[in-house]
C-alpha cells in the first residue's frame, strides 16, 4: 500500500517574526545574566579587597597597640630615671608622628631603653605610582639616663628610616586624650587615638572605585602611671 504524501503547506518552519522575536528576548535574557554576573563579579572583588586590607591593618594595629600600652614602662631594676613627659611625644597629629619610650629586654635578656616611632613617609615604585606608608622606628636609647630622643639613639632594625608596617595608607592621624592635669606626670596624655585611612591595592574591575576603611584605634597608655 503506498504512502501518501503530505501536503506542503503542513510542513511549515518558523516564521520571521517568531525569529526575532526569540532573537530579542534571548538578548534581553544574555544581557541580564551578564549584568547581574558583572554585579556579583564586583561585589567579590570588593569584599576580597576589604578583607586583604582588614588583614593587613589588624597586624599593624596589634603592634602599634603593644607599644603604646608599654609607653612609659620603668622596669624595676633599672637604675635609670624616665622623665615624666618622656612616654609619649606627639610630635605631628596630621599627618601622624608619635614617640613611645620604655624599658626592654634584648634576645640576650639585657636590659636597654627603647625608643619606638611611628610616622607617615611617601614611598615611589617602580611604577611610578606614589603612596604612603606607615613606618615603624625601631632605636635604642645610647643614654637611658638622658631625655631618649632621635638624635641620641641608635636603629635597631631597619635602618634610621624605620621598617614598613602598612601600605596603601591614605591618611594618619595622632591625638593625646586624658592628659592628666596636676601632679607629676601633669600633660601626660593616658590614652592615645589613632585614626587611619587605608587603601587597597587591587582595583574593582570595570570601576573606578577605589576600595578603601577607616579605622580608630584608642589605646590606654597603661605604664605611664609607673614613671617615677
Amino acid at each position: 500500500m503506498r504512502s501518501i504524501a503530505k501536503p506542503l503547506h503542513s510542513q511549515q518552519g518558523y516564521t520571521l517574526v517568531e525569529l526575532l522575536v526569540a532573537l530579542a528576548v534571548s538578548a534581553i535574557v544574555i544581557a541580564g545574566t551578564y549584568a547581574g554576573y558583572s554585579f556579583f563579579a564586583q561585589q567579590q572583588q570588593i569584599l576580597t579587597a576589604q578583607t586583604e586590607v582588614d588583614r593587613n591593618v589588624l597586624r599593624a594595629i596589634d603592634l602599634f597597640r603593644s607599644d603604646v600600652r608599654m609607653a612609659g614602662y620603668l622596669d624595676y631594676s633599672s637604675v635609670n630615671s624616665m622623665s615624666a613627659s618622656q612616654a609619649i611625644t606627639i610630635a605631628a597629629s596630621n599627618p601622624g608622628d608619635i614617640i613611645l619610650v620604655y624599658d626592654d629586654y634584648d634576645s640576650a635578656g639585657s636590659l636597654y631603653r627603647t625608643l619606638i616611632r611611628y610616622y607617615l613617609s611617601s614611598y615611589t615604585p617602580a611604577s611610578g605610582n606614589t603612596r604612603n606608608r606607615l613606618l615603624r622606628e625601631w632605636r635604642k636609647c645610647n643614654n637611658p639616663a638622658a631625655f631618649c630622643n632621635l638624635s641620641n639613639s641608635t636603629p635597631v632594625s631597619g635602618g634610621s628610616s624605620g621598617e614598613p608596617i602598612l601600605d596603601w595608607v591614605s591618611s594618619f592621624t595622632i591625638q593625646g586624650l586624658n592628659a592628666k592635669s596636676s601632679g607629676t606626670f601633669a600633660g601626660q596624655f593616658q590614652t592615645v587615638q589613632a585614626y587611619l585611612l587605608v587603601q587597597s591595592p587591587q582595583k574593582v574591575e570595570g570601576s573606578t572605585r577605589v576600595v578603601s576603611k577607616n579605622f580608630t584605634i584608642i589605646t590606654r597608655a597603661k605604664n605611664v602611671s609607673l614613671v617615677p
